[in-house]
């Protein structure tokens, strides 16, 4: 009977533990419900610690940590927008709803930053993060990218340097970032990186140059194409692994002056078959003719060997002046003057279409009609040219047709103050000459300039 009234006592006692341990559980739970329904879970926001903080103590923290530097940060203070409560309240209500009691939860609070503070962060405020940046370099090392070197026309690797400044570039993109959102802006420092010697990308970097010296351009001259190989040119340089090239090309600059020197027409004296047959030499100094731009046809071939593929271009694309390609010099259309008979011929396609007498200036003096070849440089019809006369005075003559060779003021034009005996005759030139154009009769001028055109040649000798 004793063993049996025993069981009910060990029963009960089971009960009230259980039914205490479950009271003790819900006391707890609701209180430790209770505590948080204030107050923050394990919790970082922006990289601040809020665990167990009110909204109101969460964000009193946040605006104090906000304006404090690190070593291992810029801080721009100037730039802090003051977090709110109301801001706050949302992370505390999204915190209260996760399922991690326990495990820290790393938030973020973004600002709404007005047009006008993004403006001050984005000019004012980035000068200023900038020059933070430049201050700090200053008494740093700048790292040294390895490079690939070009010696001799042999491909190798020189070893960069480590270095400890500040990367900038870096740290502005994060600065423009954190100026749309930022409370404050708050920029880690990033350190400047070299790029090593074994690098993928320098090893990228090496191909590249190899396939480089191997390309070619090709030139189209008037009556040639030359090839250029840039293995042939370029011996001596460096290729960096952003991409960018610096070679010495002193040897290519060269060569091209050659070229310039056997094919430029502009300026230098030529051959000339006259209207009587006979061959003559025409001064050197005259304004028509062509020349190749040396600086500009020597960055379009190097341009051409940093291409994928190999180029063809033409010459005619890169060079200056006139008569481009001209197979004897001036072509087949021209108009010659020929200062000892004093007579002007006008051929069109070959074929003598004009001639005439004409007036000319002096042959030597301050009067005197320049010789060169030279070209027509516009037309234009009823001028007055004005000039100083030999006794200081100033000269103003109509005319009905002008047509320029020299800047000078040099032209062919009609001139009716002249007797129409001086025309041709060479023995009344040191009394009526002109101060160096071609005076064409009156009667004759306006079928020259309907034949002539702008840029035509216009070769004139004795």
């Amino acid at each position: 009977m004793k063993q049996h009234a025993t069981q009910p006592r060990h029963g009960r006692r089971w009960l009230i533990m259980i039914v205490t341990f479950l009271v003790a559980l819900g006391i707890g739970s609701f209180g430790y419900a209770s505590y948080y329904h204030q107050r923050f879970k394990p919790t970082q926001i922006n990289g601040v610690t809020v665990t167990n903080l009110t909204v109101a103590q969460a964000t009193q923290k946040l605006n104090q940590a906000a304006t404090q530097n690190s070593s291992a940060s810029i801080t721009m203070s100037a730039s802090k927008v003051a977090v709110t409560q109301a801001k706050v309240k949302q992370l505390l209500t999204k915190r209260n709803t996760d399922s991690h009691p326990v495990k820290t939860v790393k938030m973020t609070l973004t600002q709404t930053i007005s047009a006008s503070q993004q403006k001050y962060r984005l000019t004012t405020l980035l000068t200023q993060f900038k020059q933070k940046i430049a201050t700090i370099n200053a008494n740093r090392t700048k790292p040294v990218d390895a490079k690939v070197i070009l010696k001799n026309g042999q491909i190798s690797v020189q070893a960069g340097k480590a270095g400890n400044t500040l990367d900038e570039a870096k740290m502005v993109a994060t600065y423009k970032q954190q100026a749309q959102t930022a409370s404050v802006i708050s920029v880690k420092k990033v350190t400047q990186q070299a790029v090593s010697a074994n690098s993928n990308t320098l090893s990228q970097t090496k191909a590249k140059l190899q396939k480089l010296l191997s390309q070619t351009v090709t030139v189209a001259f008037p009556s040639k194409t030359i090839t250029f190989k840039a293995s042939d040119y370029l011996k001596n340089g460096t290729a960096t692994a952003a991409g960018s090239y610096q070679f010495d090309t002193s040897s290519l600059k060269q060569y091209i002056a050659q070229l310039a020197s056997k094919y430029d027409t502009e300026g230098k004296a030529a051959k000339f078959k006259t209207h009587s047959g006979t061959t003559i030499t025409v001064p050197s100094g005259g304004t028509y003719g062509w020349s190749i731009s040396q600086s500009k046809l020597t960055n379009r071939i190097l341009s051409g060997f940093e291409n994928s593929a190999s180029q063809s271009i033409n010459l005619k694309d890169y060079v200056t002046g006139t008569g481009y390609g001209k197979a004897n010099t001036v072509g087949n259309t021209y108009i010659e003057v020929d200062l000892k008979t004093l007579r002007e011929y006008a051929y069109v396609n070959g074929k003598l279409k004009f001639s005439t007498k004409v007036m000319s200036g002096t042959i030597t003096g301050g009067n005197q009609t320049p010789q060169g070849i030279y070209y027509i440089m516009y037309k234009q019809r009823n001028t007055t040219l004005t000039g100083d006369n030999d006794n200081g005075s100033t000269y103003h003559s109509k005319v009905k047709y002008w047509m320029p060779i020299t800047n000078s003021g040099v032209g062919l034009h009609d001139s009716s103050w002249q007797p129409s005996y001086v025309y041709g005759n060479t023995s009344y030139r040191s009394d009526y000459h002109s101060h160096g154009c071609i005076n064409n009769p009156p009667s004759k001028m306006g079928a020259l300039y309907a034949l002539a055109y702008a840029g035509e040649p216009v070769i004139v000798y004795n």
